[in-house]
């Protein structure tokens, strides 16, 4: 996300909050809406993801092909975003997704920032990881060349493309795996971090607590630990109830939701609170409904996906709106449970139809998509 002090998230029912938080209404309101051009460009200029673990990519860039919105503006940003705040990591997949959408000039563009951009080993990393390798192998002698003046040994990791390019180019197979490490983002940093640590339990401290794994404590020592919201231990007990718990510990995830909303600036973690309410159930759980449904609607679209899965354990009869929205949402993963659940009419039919035949949408959605339209095609033709 980007930090300007003065910058705030627009409300959720304007067609401009619901685009910032990469909900479903906000791509299907954008093809009846006059404004909607300018305010997709907006939410590619800007990065509105409240961490980089959240995905607008895919749905920023099939809402540029499907309106047909120009791409002279994605390319500009691209070559002069900078990645302080993840600014153009967050263009970078747009422009890669549109290319795999078929935009031509995409491709050339992305094949051309390679050569002269700034975060060009970023840019071809992404674009190798994604694209067929006739899109992109014969930028090895521009890559080598940019390692060779760079004038300092680089890191390179091991997969693509410098795995393969390593056993074609000396220069690259000198630099994979040997020089500096790169500078690493939070998500990376988090990720490799002591996450056991009492430190990162604190709500004072500064990791995600998404980002948290619960330790291996006993079930006893938890409940202890989760008595005390004031203890460091507290967040590693609520961890390990909402995995390991039962039905007695729903009041304890249920004060764990209220905990968090006291922290400031922070949407994180509710997912794995949220997740063990559905698992204990209870009155408790039941409870939570009201501010489960409320959570859908978090910029932190990472942990949608439990919110929907809770619902659909807590109340299954009543998630066929969030269901059908869900198809159009940002999160790959909410999109995989709404193709599997959402009750199918002739219009959800089309969409999944859409989904399955969308070269930028990921391959699991994409074969849930088709497994589900043949089912229901053999339930048709099936006798009673």
């Amino acid at each position: 996300m980007s930090l300007d002090d003065d910058w705030h998230y627009l409300p959720t029912r304007t067609r401009a909050g619901a685009l910032q938080r990469g909900l479903g209404r906000g791509a299907v309101r954008a093809g009846q809406d006059p404004a909607a051009p300018e305010l997709i460009q907006a939410c590619i200029r800007r990065d509105h993801r409240w961490l980089p673990l959240d995905d607008r990519g895919v749905y920023l860039a099939r809402l540029v092909r499907d309106l047909d919105l120009p791409v002279g503006p994605i390319v500009a940003r691209l070559f002069t975003a900078t990645d302080e705040t993840g600014e153009f990591t967050h263009v970078l997949r747009v422009a890669e997704a549109l290319a795999r959408a078929g935009s031509a000039t995409m491709v050339e563009s992305l094949r051309r920032y390679v050569e002269i951009g700034h975060h060009w080993r970023e840019a071809l990393t992404t674009i190798a990881t994604a694209w067929p390798a006739n899109w992109w192998d014969d930028l090895l002698p521009a890559a080598a060349d940019r390692l060779a003046s760079s004038g300092r040994p680089l890191h390179l990791p091991p997969g693509p493309p410098w795995g393969d390019w390593a056993t074609r180019d000396e220069r690259i197979r000198a630099a994979v795996g040997h020089g500096p490490q790169p500078r690493r983002g939070l998500g990376e940093l988090l990720s490799a971090a002591d996450l056991y640590d009492d430190e990162l339990a604190d709500p004072a401290a500064d990791a995600e607590p998404c980002l948290a794994a619960p330790a291996a404590d006993s079930l006893s020592a938890a409940r202890r630990a989760v008595a005390d919201p004031a203890s460091g231990a507290y967040w590693r007990g609520l961890c390990v109830i909402a995995e390991h718990g039962d039905e007695s510990d729903g009041p304890a995830l249920l004060a764990g939701l209220d905990w968090l909303d006291k922290r400031a600036d922070d949407m994180c973690g509710y997912d794995r609170l949220v997740d063990g309410l559905a698992r204990v159930g209870g009155d408790a759980a039941r409870q939570a409904l009201p501010r489960i449904r409320s959570l859908w609607f978090s910029p932190h679209s990472y942990e949608r996906a439990a919110y929907l899965r809770a619902r659909l354990a807590l109340e299954p009869d009543a998630c066929a709106g969030a269901l059908t929205e869900g198809l159009w949402d940002c999160e790959a993963d909410v999109r995989l449970i709404a193709v599997r659940r959402v009750p199918l009419d002739a219009k959800l039919e089309r969409r999944l139809e859409y989904l399955r035949d969308d070269p930028i949408e990921v391959p699991e959605v994409r074969a849930a998509a088709a497994e589900r339209l043949t089912l229901e095609s053999i339930y048709r033709v099936s006798p009673a």
